[in-house]
């Protein structure tokens, strides 16, 4: 049946017009949709520099925004606006680094910062010591707030001698760091801190931090840091190994794996497991909605109420793992979708994927920086847009979905790793099983840990993880079993996905035909 549907949907694109008649009617029946795109597109061309204009641009850009827009409301041309809002989007973009720039306390002065903590990084994976050149003596923290020049915006505060919570109000006095250093995945540590919509690094003075409220205890956010310190310290009796591969596959908390760990998992291809993505949220809807659509049928709740309950519990998950770019994007594609199906619209997954890219980057146009915002989409762009051409290739939809997401992050992984992993497009489907098993006993053990059960949980998970990475260890030493590349270009990600989507195309074309011959 998928065969017969991508074959009438290749015969309508040979209709006179051709697939540009078929683009701009699609564009007019989703207007919506593809301007929400065209703004995505705009905030990715300026966020990863293919039109790096600079910010004092930006009356000029509003200027032709609003030409483009009365033009298209006069001519009465509703599709003339899918230029202006790629328009907004650069500007968009450019305002955030405005509002970025005006920070004007230079590296090495002081600088009086109050405000409210936002982040609170784990202390070993303080991956800002080197700034403070006291390396493992402190905590981590992103603040909101405002500076003795009336800035308003968000600072990193790094070695500070407490920990504070998220919600504490803070007044903090120190010295502006040089954020000249190069960072993680080939950025410059600049580039690192404005992904985060982060102005400075500053390091405090040794009595330079005074709180002045402490957030609430009952606060959500204050809840889902006790759920996840509770199973965190459940999982101290384990091996040292255990408890990082389980940090890094249920929290995305990779600083307890060493360098060498890390490599093993980027040379076999399984480094994206260890991204808090869709695979934990769709976990969660998973098991929130088994358990609720059973009590809603046992006590005869309306299914809207189970499915607000099914929302709930996906928004706790996501204050338990932290707010991260990957995360919100699958939280947003889950709660579209489940919109769309409760409304009797079916699943439009592309459609849920646009308005999550939309409203992050809404949010924070910085985030288009961050090497796992750019992953997260791209694998699931892959899975939304190529996976019905991958199934009609692949034997098995399992293997489908690992190789669409796969090959559309190919170059990225690349770009940051400089590694491609060749073993990792045949292991990778078998080993997404076994972190889908490991991510239910984590699941489990979160209400557990309430009641002091959760290491009955946790220790199968750790065995379950640990064999998990021996299998990955011995696929990375096999012959040939990732190679290292240079770093691409523009130029060449374009050309690799002109080609990877020609190839697809014209093989699952062949196969339908082939398929159709064989049914005559």
């Amino acid at each position: 049946m998928n065969s017969l549907k991508t074959k009438l949907k290749f015969e309508r694109l040979e209709k006179p017009g051709g697939l540009w008649a078929e683009l701009r009617a699609a564009c007019q029946v989703y207007f919506v949709w593809a301007a929400m795109l065209a703004f995505v597109v705009g905030v990715a061309l300026r966020e990863l520099g293919v039109l790096a204009w600079p910010a004092d641009w930006l009356p000029v850009l509003l200027g032709l925004l609003g030409l483009l827009a009365a033009a298209a409301l006069l001519a009465n041309r509703p599709l003339w606006l899918l230029p202006a809002f790629l328009l907004l989007g650069l500007a968009w973009s450019g305002l955030a680094e405005l509002r970025l720039n005006s920070f004007a306390v230079p590296p090495d002065e002081a600088v009086f910062f109050r405000g409210r903590v936002v982040q609170v990084l784990e202390r070993e994976e303080n991956a800002f010591d080197a700034l403070a050149e006291t390396p493992r003596n402190g905590y981590s923290f992103i603040m909101q707030g405002e500076d003795q020049n009336d800035w308003r915006g968000r600072l990193l505060i790094v070695t500070a001698p407490v920990q504070p919570k998220a919600g504490d109000c803070l007044q903090v006095s120190g010295l502006v760091l040089d954020q000249s250093r190069t960072h993680n995945f080939s950025l410059r540590e600049r580039d690192y801190l404005r992904s985060q919509s982060v102005a400075a690094a500053v390091r405090p003075t040794p009595q330079g931090i005074r709180f002045s409220r402490l957030a609430s205890p009952y606060a959500l956010p204050g809840l889902g840091l006790a759920v996840r310190q509770r199973v965190f310290a459940a999982m101290e009796p384990l091996p040292p190994l255990q408890q990082a591969l389980l940090k890094g596959i249920g929290f995305g908390e990779t600083g307890m794996l060493t360098n060498g760990q890390s490599s093993v998992l980027a040379q076999s291809g399984i480094m994206h497991l260890f991204a808090v993505s869709g695979l934990h949220v769709g976990y969660v809807t998973l098991l929130a909605g088994w358990l609720f659509r059973g009590l809603g049928r046992l006590l005869r709740l309306p299914d809207w109420l189970s499915g607000l309950a099914v929302a709930a519990a996906v928004l706790f998950f996501c204050l338990v793992v932290g707010l991260r770019p990957s995360v919100l994007r699958a939280a947003v594609m889950t709660l579209a979708a489940w919109l769309a199906l409760a409304g009797e619209r079916g699943g439009h997954s592309g459609c849920a994927l646009i308005l999550a890219a939309f409203l992050l980057l809404l949010w924070q146009p910085e985030w288009l920086r961050e090497p796992g915002f750019l992953l997260s989409f791209l694998a699931t762009a892959g899975i939304v847009f190529t996976g019905p051409l991958w199934r009609a290739l692949a034997p098995s939809p399992l293997l489908s979905v690992s190789l669409a997401a796969q090959f559309m992050i190919m170059p990225l992984l690349v770009g940051f790793f400089n590694t491609v992993s060749l073993v990792g497009l045949v292991a990778s489907p078998f080993l997404l099983c076994g972190a889908g098993l490991v991510l239910l006993l984590l699941l489990l053990a979160m209400p557990l840990a309430w009641l002091g059960l959760a290491y009955i949980p946790l220790a199968g998970a750790g065995l379950l993880a640990e064999l998990m990475y021996r299998g990955a260890e011995l696929l990375a030493n096999l012959p040939h079993a990732f190679v290292y590349a240079l770093r691409p270009g523009w130029p060449a990600l374009l050309l690799y996905y002109l080609l990877l989507t020609a190839a697809l195309y014209c093989l699952a074309r062949v196969k339908n035909e082939a398929w159709a011959e064989e049914k005559i």
